[in-house]
Formats: C-alpha cells, sequence, structure tokens
C-alpha cells in the first residue's frame, strides 16, 4: 500500500508540470544525447592506407576547426557545403598520416573555438601492408623492366625502396604492387646480385622488409648479320637484318652514310621479325660509300636486352676492284703467271680480250674464281711490261667497274750463276747485271765470320735489282755475296778444311803455315798447295774468266779502303775512302798488325794484272748507306 502512494504521487507530480517544462526538458534531454553522440563519444575510423582514409561526418563551419594535440594524424574536411561562397559545413572527415603508422588505435581530436564542442576520432590503424620478397628472391629478373614486388593490400601511405650494393631505386605502388626502377640501377645482364626491399615514410626508412639474392637475365647475343665490321658488300641487298638468340620484342637503330667528315642520317624504317631487327632503308644503299649501323635497342620478349649499344660500319662496293697482284713492280720472273686478285667475280667474262690489255709481254688472259691469271714465257730479261684493266667489268650484282686499273711493271735484271761448289758441296753463285765487256767483281764472305759483308752483298744486289737502269751501258756487275758458305754456316773464319781462303791463293808469298789474326800459328792454314781449296778453285777460274776491270772484295772490320797496286787501284781506294769515311791505307806498311800472304787480290794483280780494291768495314754488319755512294762510284769507274 506505500508503494502504490508514492506511485500514485510521482504521476500527480508530472501530471502537474506545465507542457512548456515538459517540452524544455525534451529538447534538453535531445541535447544532452546529442552531444554525447557527436562530441562526447569518439568516432570510430578504419585507416586502411589509403591516400586518405574518410568517415561520414557533419562537421559545421569546418574553417574554424582545429585540431588539439599531436596524435599523428591531421583531419581534412571533404565534401563542403558553401553558402555564398563561404563553407559552412563538411559532410565527410579524412585522416592523413603525420608520421609513420604503426598498428594501433589514435584518438584524433577537433576543436572549434569553444572547447566544449571538442569531436573525438578513433583512428583504427591496421597492420602495415606485407611485401613478398619473394617476388625476387632467388628468381631471374630483366635489367629492362620494373621489378613488380606484391603487397597483401594497397599502400598509398608508404614509399618503397629496393636497393643493390650501394645504388637504390624508387618503387611506385600499383595497386596492390609496388614497382621498382630496376633500369636505374644499371644492373650488368647474367650477374648474380643480393638485394633489399624496404619501407619508407616520406625519405625516413621505417623497416627493411627482406631480401637476398636474385641473377638478371643474360645479354642478348648476336648471331648472324647482314653487315659486320669493316665489310664490303656487294650486292644490293634491300634490307639489313641482325639477328639474335631470342625472339625480341622491340628495337631501335639508326642507318647512317659518310659525308665527308661526318655520317649522316639515311632514312630507313626498323622492325622486329621474330629474332630478327631489320632495318630497311627507303632508298637502295649508295654504292662506294661507308655506313655506321647502331643498334640502340633491343629487346627480348623476356626482358634480355643488348648489354650497350651495337655500332658497325661497313661500305658498299663499286664495280669489281683490283685488291691485289702477286708481283712486284721489279723482278718479274721472265716465265710464270701474274695473277690479279678482283674484290668480287666478274660477271662478264667475255670481256675478258677486250677489257684485259698486256703490253711487253706474250701473255694469255684467263679467269679463276674472283682473279685474272695471265699466263706467259721468255719474257726478256730486264723488260718493262704494262697491264691495263679498263673500266667495263661488271659483278654478279650487276654493278659496272668505273674506272680504269694499271699496273707497270718490270722482269728482273739479273741472273744467277752457280760457278763452283764448297767442301761440303754448298753452291758459289753469283749474281750478274747489265751487260757489256767492262766487268765489276764485287765478292763478299771469303772469311765465313764476317758476315757483315754477305749482308752488304745481299743489299747491293737489291740496290742493283731496282736501280738497273742506272748501271752504265756497257757494264756487266757480278756480286758474289758468299765465298765461303761452309764458312758462313758454321760462323768461321775458315772452309771446311781450317783453311783461310784468303792465304791460299797462288801467289810469289803463299805458305803453307800462317798466324791467325791473334797472331797464333796455324799449321796448313795457307792449305797443303796454293788453290788447293775447292773455293779458291772455283774463284780463280771464274775471275779468270771474267777477267774483271775492277774487283771490291769486302771484308772486316778494320775501317780500311786499300788498293792492290795495279792499275789505278791506288785513285779508286781514295775515291772509295773519300764516300765512305773508311781510311785509305794503301801502300801504308804494317796497316795490319799480323803478317798477310796469298791473298785474292795479290793474285788478281800478280797474276792478271788487274786493279782491285779490298774494302774493311767496320763493323761486323751491312752498313749499306754508309757504302751506297761508293758502290755506285766504283761501278761507274
Amino acid at each position: 500500500m506505500g508503494k502504490r502512494q508514492t506511485t500514485s504521487k510521482l504521476a500527480r507530480a508530472v501530471r502537474n508540470i506545465s507542457t512548456r517544462t515538459k517540452i524544455f526538458a525534451g529538447v534538453g534531454f535531445f541535447i544532452v544525447l546529442s552531444y554525447g553522440l557527436i562530441f562526447a563519444l569518439p568516432k570510430q575510423v578504419a585507416f586502411h592506407y589509403s591516400e586518405a582514409d574518410c568517415t561520414r561526418q557533419l562537421t559545421l563551419f569546418p574553417g574554424v576547426m582545429k585540431q588539439v594535440g599531436d596524435s599523428g594524424f591531421a583531419a581534412v574536411f571533404d565534401d563542403i557545403v558553401t553558402v555564398m561562397g563561404r563553407p559552412v559545413a563538411s559532410l565527410k572527415t579524412c585522416f592523413v598520416a603525420l608520421k609513420a603508422p604503426t598498428q594501433g588505435s589514435y584518438i584524433v581530436r577537433i576543436s572549434p573555438l569553444a572547447p566544449l564542442f571538442t569531436k573525438h576520432y578513433a583512428v583504427n590503424v591496421e597492420e602495415s601492408r606485407v611485401a613478398s620478397v619473394s617476388d625476387f628472391v632467388g628468381k631471374t629478373l630483366p635489367t629492362t623492366r620494373p621489378l613488380t614486388v606484391q603487397l597483401d593490400g594497397t599502400d598509398a601511405v608508404f614509399n618503397y625502396k629496393f636497393s643493390v650494393d650501394d645504388k637504390t631505386a624508387d618503387c611506385i605502388p600499383k595497386g596492390t604492387t609496388v614497382q621498382c626502377d630496376v633500369e636505374k640501377l644499371d644492373l650488368a645482364q647474367g650477374q648474380t646480385y643480393e638485394g633489399t626491399l624496404a619501407r619508407y615514410f616520406k625519405d625516413t626508412k621505417v623497416a627493411d622488409l627482406g631480401g637476398g639474392t636474385f641473377t638478371t637475365l643474360r645479354a642478348l647475343v648476336l648471331g648472324a648479320a647482314t653487315a659486320s665490321e669493316g665489310q664490303t658488300i656487294y650486292d644490293k641487298p634491300i634490307d639489313l637484318t641482325f639477328e639474335y638468340d631470342k625472339t625480341l620484342a622491340l628495337a631501335e637503330a639508326e642507318l647512317k652514310v659518310k659525308n665527308g667528315d661526318a655520317f649522316e642520317v639515311v632514312p630507313s624504317t626498323t622492325m622486329v621479325d621474330g629474332k630478327k631487327v631489320v632495318v630497311v632503308p627507303k632508298e637502295p644503299l649508295a654504292r662506294n660509300a661507308q655506313f655506321e649501323l647502331i643498334i640502340q635497342k633491343a629487346e627480348s620478349v623476356d626482358g634480355s636486352a643488348i648489354p650497350e649499344p651495337y655500332k658497325v660500319t661497313f661500305g658498299t662496293s663499286g664495280g669489281p676492284k683490283v685488291t691485289g697482284i702477286n708481283v712486284g713492280a721489279i723482278s718479274v720472273p721472265q716465265n710464270g703467271s701474274i695473277v690479279i686478285t678482283l674484290d668480287q667475280e666478274i660477271a662478264n667474262v667475255d670481256q675478258i680480250s677486250k677489257l684485259v690489255i698486256v703490253e711487253g709481254l706474250a701473255a694469255q688472259v684467263t679467269k679463276s674464281g674472283a682473279s685474272l691469271v695471265i699466263s706467259y714465257a721468255n719474257a726478256p730479261r730486264c723488260g718493262d711490261f704494262k697491264i691495263t684493266i679498263k673500266k667495263g667489268f661488271e659483278s654478279k650484282a650487276g654493278i659496272v667497274q668505273d674506272a680504269d686499273w694499271v699496273f707497270n711493271g718490270r722482269t728482273v735484271c739479273h741472273y744467277t750463276q752457280t760457278f763452283g761448289y764448297s767442301k761440303h758441296g754448298r753452291a758459289l753463285t753469283a749474281w750478274v747485271f747489265g751487260s757489256g765487256s767492262k766487268t765489276i767483281l764485287y765478292t763478299g764472305a771469303i772469311h765465313g765470320n764476317e758476315q757483315g759483308t754477305k749482308t752488304l752483298m745481299n743489299a747491293w744486289i737489291n740496290e742493283l735489282e731496282a736501280n738497273a737502269r742506272s748501271i752504265p751501258a756497257g757494264v756487266q756487275i757480278v756480286v758474289v755475296p758468299v765465298v765461303n758458305p761452309d764458312g758462313v754456316a758454321a760462323n768461321s773464319r775458315y772452309n771446311a778444311n781450317t783453311v783461310d781462303l784468303n792465304r791460299n791463293f797462288d801467289v810469289s808469298d803463299w805458305k803453307k803455315d800462317i798466324v791467325t789474326p791473334a797472331n797464333q800459328p796455324l799449321p796448313n792454314g795457307g792449305g797443303s798447295a796454293p788453290n788447293s781449296e775447292p773455293e779458291t778453285k772455283a774463284l780463280v777460274a771464274f775471275t779468270q774468266a771474267l777477267q774483271p776491270h775492277l774487283t771490291m772484295s769486302y771484308h772486316s772490320t778494320a775501317s780500311y779502303a786499300i788498293g792492290n797496286g795495279c792499275g789505278s787501284s791506288a785513285s779508286l781506294a781514295a775515291t772509295y775512302s773519300s764516300l765512305s769515311g773508311y781510311r785509305n791505307m794503301t801502300g801504308v806498311s804494317g796497316a795490319f798488325a799480323y803478317e798477310i800472304t796469298g791473298t785474292y787480290d795479290d793474285w788478281i794483280c800478280e797474276k792478271l794484272g788487274r786493279q782491285s780494291v779490298l774494302i774493311e768495314l767496320s763493323i761486323n754488319g751491312a752498313e749499306f748507306s754508309r757504302n751506297k755512294a761508293a758502290l755506285w762510284a766504283m761501278a761507274r769507274s
């Protein structure tokens, strides 16, 4: 009964409240409830690592709202309602990370001028995105394409970077992946590297996400090509192809032609045909021109690429062109074949007799591959000849030779004569130049260890062959480079019988037992008898047959010129001395510090009554330049 009375009193009290009071009370309750819902209770916001994570929220007069405290996030008002150009409300509030977010809940407070109306937001941050480093660890990657790493969700908050050694590449988020600009790392192809993926907030590293070794694809390998370095192209190609070992996805190339000292671009298109880079000039390639082709870029379907731009220079031919001949301008044999090599085969073989003219030789011309063969016989000694290939030959590609080719030559101007043999059967050979009754004889290496004289005589032979027209008319020049071939072979002063050949000649002072240049006795060094040695006998007979106007005998190394006392030998020795710089020792007693008997020069004077000059070189070497003028002076004496 007491409870029922209390309830009745409360009911009567409520009935006694006026309607106006009830309205104010209801409004007050609504305001308190609304405040609690709007300001006192935090608004829950899920942060998904989007560029800005937002929630629908009415905010009056956003322009006066200020953020209270440091939560690590910034509130940004969006969907603004304006009246007369002024913002009066915002329908959406978004949150942007100001520092690297980590998993957890963060309270963001926004207040107008009156702190009573502070709005609370609970920003709930998910766990950071997980990157799949297995997308590159242990894999083989191209160096020409971005590295794509999968994330377990989108991430517009963090930056990512991929590092190899001390080089770093930026990674750009794309959906649920990041794509790293590996090409900027300048990695070599076909190599193994250690790579690391890292997460950054702005420019600050937040965490290393993992890494490991990976391998780059090997570079493309060039195989067959239309043009190689330094090549001359003889046909008329409509394109230039370069084949690689993988199917290609793209290629860039440029063709240039040389104009003066510079290369100019040739209009052309570049195509990919399977494994081939195909460069097609818009016009046929110019002839007799130099080209440069650069493949600037070539990439296969799997991402392999050329390691660097490939450059090749090549040329195009004109018509058939002479590239070589098997003979020199002098010393051409009197019988044989002259082979003229062309850079390509000729097509109009029927024109050979008309276009190849040979003067001075009785010859027949035939074709052999890319060569013309001129066969001849019984050509005159030291005879001039001329070969002309007139323009007009065509290549198999139809390109016509546009200039004449001329060769002037001369047949050999000497002949050789074997006038005897050494103890061991080595030939004694003379080289004979010119013709006429007046003979100048030059001899060398009568002492086998004086090999500079042999070298000098061989140089003199080459000089005479090259300048045979300078030999005086009516003069015959005979050169015997080696009188003692067995001694030369053994590098010994003596012959195979240990005889000094220049002590073996049949003159009044011949001696059987002699002394060496060191004044040591040499029994039988002068031979068992005068002219006992085969080399001496042969030289005596040869000299007697020649009856030389002048004999020049060469030795080393006293640096002397000595006349033999017959004829004008003293004057000739003086001339040789002045031209060569050797001392003229003609008639000087004791010129040598050892006894000299049975010499070749004394035999020439005593037995033939003819003049000779003995030359002692200053070194055991050729000294051709020092002797050249004097050698010619003796030839003209």
